[in-house]
């Protein structure tokens, strides 16, 4: 064990105080404190093999996990190794995932697909790399677990993130949200996910909170499960809420679910107000980044029909950098420009330590400065833009450069564009993809299926464009206005 571990320390006076108190449940399985502690020796059996190969503390191991109890077998395995938790999708594509990982140099990977696994057979470790001491190792001290996140030359960035940082950031959930010990997480969005770490892995490691997690089905499979689990607290994503409201006849909220909150893109006011009116509750705005974990929280609720995403977290510190209006960066002097917009910066014990595989000013130091721009409106921050490209795709944030490095391996692109686009009906964009192509080499649906056998599922573009040429302005750059006015397209 890692004795310093924190979450260690929490999860096993869990097994001391209530080693048969259920932790994961579905309408069909359950699991209990001490059932997730006998699968995590059986992940650790498996893990052997890369302490036997002189693997150091410290080393970034790859965990693909499916939710349920083997995911959170998988991260106590992990750390009682003494592993660095990477963190990636359950569904991440092997040559994807192989990609991440060399690009941060962790050479390894354990894959848990089963949510409910039996013993040892149901884990896989791939080694990815030569493993020779010090494999892994990427230059932070004190990194329990690396997040993923776009990074700006098209490969996804690690986030170094240690225990004391998760932490911090449950119990600053816990506090705002006034989530207690007799709550019961409904879980649906992936726990591999910074927002499903935090509001439904971690809960579950330090408190002993019970998961619920849905059988796969339909929309409406949530509040039937609620109903039947007793489930209290709901975080899920707009584009759930959305097709939630829009379904004829939905099942009645059950009494027990008294909290529902989303996070991860923007909820429209008119679909919040929908949920208000069929189901009675208002929904709550939550605003967090994978950086710094929370930041804003609606306590009040209805915060998308207010246009903003409520008041800071417990324990979080909000500025608003002031914006240079010759480059769009921060100019480090005085505070918002005259409208009151500014750059969203968060100082708090939950901030990570840095990226990887190389450092940002942008994080570090207990500091994060986001990509976000914001005013605040009656002591509420209200989001109003971006500084960057990147799209958010129902909840997910996609670098548009990682697709289009992607898509210029494909036999017959001569150059390709990938970009957000607003959709009629939609919360949030669809990604588009512009393909310059000469006639006839290569169809929309050889676009995506590509992409597919390469790019997690939200990656993939939903709008596929054939052209002989990318459009460009008398300076030679990309014409971005072209790009979003192209109106014939495939969609998959």
């Amino acid at each position: 064990m890692t004795p310093q571990d924190p979450i260690l320390h929490a999860f096993e006076r869990i097994v001391r105080r209530d080693p048969l108190a259920p932790l994961v449940v579905s309408p069909e399985r359950r699991a209990t404190v001490e059932d997730v502690d006998a699968l995590s020796r059986a992940a650790g059996a498996v893990l052997a093999v890369c302490k036997g190969r002189a693997f150091v503390p410290g080393t970034a191991v790859g965990l693909a996990a499916a939710n349920g109890p083997g995911f959170l077998a998988s991260v106590l395995a992990l750390r009682r190794a003494g592993f660095a938790v990477l963190l990636l999708d359950a569904r991440t594509p092997e040559t994807e995932a192989l990609r991440i990982l060399g690009s941060l140099g962790a050479p390894a990977l354990l894959r848990c697909p089963a949510g409910w696994p039996a013993g040892p057979a149901d884990w896989t470790l791939t080694t990815t790399a030569p493993t020779t001491p010090g494999d892994g190792d990427l230059g932070i001290e004190g990194s329990g677990f690396i997040k993923l996140t776009s990074g700006s030359t098209g490969t996804p960035r690690g986030i170094a993130t240690p225990s004391e940082a998760l932490m911090a950031d449950d119990a600053a959930l816990a506090a705002s949200m006034e989530l207690g010990p007799e709550d019961r997480l409904l879980a649906t969005i992936p726990l591999s996910h910074s927002y499903g770490l935090s509001s439904l892995a971690m809960p579950a490691l330090v408190r002993g909170t019970r998961l619920v997690i849905p059988e796969e089905g339909s929309v409406y499979d949530p509040f039937v499960t609620a109903a039947r689990l007793g489930a209290t607290f709901y975080p899920t994503v707009p584009a759930y809420v959305d097709a939630l409201v829009r379904t004829s006849d939905p099942p009645p909220r059950p009494d027990c679910l008294r909290l529902v909150i989303t996070a991860g893109a923007p909820l429209a006011a008119a679909t919040s107000a929908r949920f208000r009116e069929r189901f009675g509750v208002p929904i709550h705005v939550f605003y967090g980044s994978s950086e710094c974990g929370g930041i804003c929280y609606d306590r009040e609720g209805g915060a998308a029909e207010r246009g903003t995403v409520g008041s800071p977290l417990e324990g979080v510190s909000i500025t608003l950098a002031p914006i240079d209006p010759e480059n769009g960066e921060v100019n480090g002097e005085g505070g918002e420009d005259e409208s009151g917009i500014g750059i969203v910066t968060v100082e708090s014990p939950a901030v990570s330590l840095g990226y990887l595989p190389k450092p940002d000013e942008r994080l570090g130091g207990g500091r994060f400065r986001a990509g976000d721009l914001a005013a605040w409106r009656d002591g509420e921050l209200m989001l109003r833009g971006r500084l960057d490209d990147v799209v958010n795709i129902k909840g997910k944030k996609v670098d548009p450069r990682e697709v289009e490095d992607v898509l210029a391996q494909l036999t017959g692109v001569d150059e390709a564009a990938v970009l957000g686009v607003s959709a009629a009906g939609r919360n949030g964009d669809v990604l588009r993809a512009v393909v310059a192509c000469r006639s006839g080499r290569l169809t929309a649906e050889d676009v995506v299926a590509w992409c597919r056998s390469h790019l997690s599922a939200h990656k993939v573009p939903r709008s596929v464009i054939l052209v002989a040429a990318l459009p460009r302005n008398a300076r030679g750059k990309l014409d971005r206005s072209a790009l979003l006015s192209l109106g014939i397209d495939s969609r998959v």
